[in-house]
């Protein structure tokens, strides 16, 4: 093995190390990790298909440097998503993100009801970040913001995100900007999580998902 590949070896196992030591949080618990996706295999840009374990679902996504990009196209009158069945209830998602020439990115999840109705979010702009609880699907999709924070967002530089949801209680905190809020919609169990992009160039990194408890 020459230095190269010997170091890229090295970063890759580094990444996969840091993924697994549970996150610092404050409502709820880590106690499985479900998942953690470096995304560090190359893809082509795909439509309805495998992109590093996870699925592309609406718009065009693919995986270079270990970032995976999402592009809304516009024949599909829709924005992105790109998703990872899971099993839980309380959990907590971490991720890095940039927001680039994008109108938001979010952050969601939708229930283990076929067909997987919609059930939070949380959304991220230039302008700040918010959070609401959804029902339903597609064009009967009903939502309600919970809270907002009207933080500016540079959309250049890498962001960290981290979303905790323990019972009605849901947390986002991105950097060291906070929105909260309660609904019981929260509490129910999740069989989904979804990358969300509208427009384009929204960018993720270094994604993990954990099962949790709550916090006493």
């Amino acid at each position: 093995m020459n230095i190269a590949s010997l170091l890229a070896a090295c970063c890759f196992a580094t990444t996969i190390l840091a993924a697994e030591i549970a996150p610092t949080t404050v409502i709820c618990e880590p106690t499985t990790l479900i998942v953690a996706t470096p995304f560090n295999v190359t893809t082509p840009a795909t439509r309805k298909g495998d992109i590093n374990g996870w699925k592309a679902a609406i718009g065009e996504w693919f995986v270079s440097d270990s970032v995976l990009t999402g592009n809304e196209l516009a024949e599909d009158h829709h924005h992105t998503s790109c998703t990872y069945a899971i099993t839980a209830t309380d959990m907590i998602f971490t991720e890095e993100f940039r927001l680039g020439a994008a109108e938001f990115i979010a952050f969601g999840c939708r229930d283990n009801v076929p067909p997987n109705n919609h059930l939070a979010r949380t959304y991220i702009n230039k302008m700040g970040i918010w959070i609401q609880h959804m029902s339903v699907i597609g064009k009967t999709t009903k939502s309600t913001k919970v809270s907002q924070n009207k933080t500016a967002f540079d959309p250049n530089p890498w962001h960290q995100i981290r979303i905790e949801m323990s019972g009605d209680h849901y947390r986002a905190q991105v950097n060291d900007q906070v929105v909260e809020g309660h609904n019981p919609r929260f509490a129910d169990e999740k069989g989904l999580a979804v990358l969300i992009v509208k427009g384009q160039g929204g960018q993720f990194r270094n994604v993990t998902l954990w099962q949790g408890k709550p916090k006493k």
